[in-house]
């Protein structure tokens, strides 16, 4: 099964106001801008590959970037790593504030709706044939593909291969929800247990046969990425120690390790320990960068659409790479694909995410009220 590297819900949720600091993290904006960059030219770089195009920027990165830092080819591992610890870091701060059923809802309605409305694009487009695959999926199949079940089943197409990151975020935020509790109470227990959950499916998933066991192989490989970013937001809020946060952080690049090494099949190349240092470090200093790039208003734009992007780029790029490349060129077909995807971008971001999101937030607050006005009422 061929998993690709996208940018998970990190996406969905806009950097928060850390009110121990009380400053925004800006750089967390910056840093999810240039992930995203990432993410586009792992794709379109190994589309080039793929089909002998003549991507020149591949030429630049391959032979400094990843040489210099060693890093895996097409920058593997770079863009999603680098969203899930963001994911990780964002997500665990909202926890202080939000009920578990809070919790869920919200990142429900603003994760899913874009999803479905990106699912049934590809789905159009694969049936198109503009894709290049050369499955036709059937309305099971896109059913299956819409609410994240088609990794669990064998021999089900996977219509937008770049999800596969959000099954892994939504396993996190049911157990975050589950251990909200504990988190606020503990803020070391949570990230414990998971590490202990974590061991047991990477010894269940030892020998990874069909599709399903090998995403859920996938799942524990990338999971201590997400309690990674978890355990630094929690030293920043001051809820765990360094020494204690330090130790847990140990314990979880361990299990990625395990996870890696005993099976030559993980996705994203042998870099991997070597390239979650480097985003570890990376992270941090974005949470620390506060210039008037990581400011500036094109990279706040950008940010708040890295979402969408990361849904539409896979099929939209490739698919006008596949559709228009013979008759035109690789360039002038990527120029078009580009232009293509900023516009359904925009109209993602503006008349589904956005909206969605922002009238369920409306909608809690009008509930909040009626709430706050019937128990008056009944304290006269």
């Amino acid at each position: 099964m061929t998993r690709t590297a996208a940018p998970p819900e990190t996406a969905t949720e806009r950097t928060v106001p850390i009110p121990r600091v009380h400053t925004y993290l800006h750089g967390l904006d910056l840093l999810r801008v240039i992930c995203a960059l990432a993410v586009v030219y792992n794709h379109v770089a190994g589309w080039s590959r793929m089909h002998d195009g003549d991507f020149w920027p591949a030429t630049l990165v391959e032979g400094g970037l990843v040489a210099s830092l060693r890093l895996n080819e097409l920058l593997g591992f770079v863009g999603v790593g680098s969203f899930l610890l963001i994911s990780g870091l964002v997500v665990t701060h909202v926890t202080f504030a939000e009920s578990p059923g809070q919790f869920l809802a919200r990142r429900a309605t603003r994760l899913f709706p874009a999803l479905w409305v990106a699912v049934s694009i590809a789905w159009v487009l694969m049936l198109a044939g503009a894709t290049g695959a050369g499955a036709r999926p059937d309305a099971g199949e896109w059913l299956l593909n819409l609410v994240l079940l088609n990794y669990d089943f064998d021999g089900v197409t996977q219509i937008l291969p770049v999800s596969w990151t959000m099954t892994v975020q939504v396993v996190f935020y049911l157990f975050v929800a589950a251990t909200i509790p504990l988190l606020r109470r503990w803020p070391w227990l949570p990230p414990t247990i998971a590490a202990a959950l974590i061991s047991a499916l990477i010894s269940f998933t030892g020998g990874p046969s069909g599709d399903a066991m090998t995403h859920w192989r996938i799942v524990a490989t990338f999971l201590p990425v997400l309690f990674l970013g978890q355990l630094v937001m929690l030293v920043r809020k001051g809820k765990l120690a360094v020494p204690v946060a330090l130790l847990l952080g140990v314990l979880h690049v361990s299990l990625g390790v395990r996870a890696v090494a005993t099976w030559p099949d993980t996705p994203n190349g042998t870099a991997w320990v070597r390239t979650l240092a480097l985003l570890l470090l990376v992270l941090l200093l974005c949470t620390k960068a506060n210039g008037r790039v990581a400011r500036s208003r094109p990279v706040a734009y950008i940010a708040a659409r890295t979402y969408a992007i990361y849904l539409l780029h896979f099929p939209i790029l490739l698919g006008a790479l596949n559709l228009l490349d013979p008759a035109l060129g690789f360039w002038p077909a990527l120029l078009i694909g580009l232009v293509v995807l900023v516009a359904a971008v925009e109209l993602l971001y503006r008349f589904v995410e956005r909206p969605i999101a922002a009238a369920y937030r409306r909608w809690e607050g009008r509930r909040e009220q009626r709430r706050r006005e019937l128990a008056q009422f009944w304290d006269r």
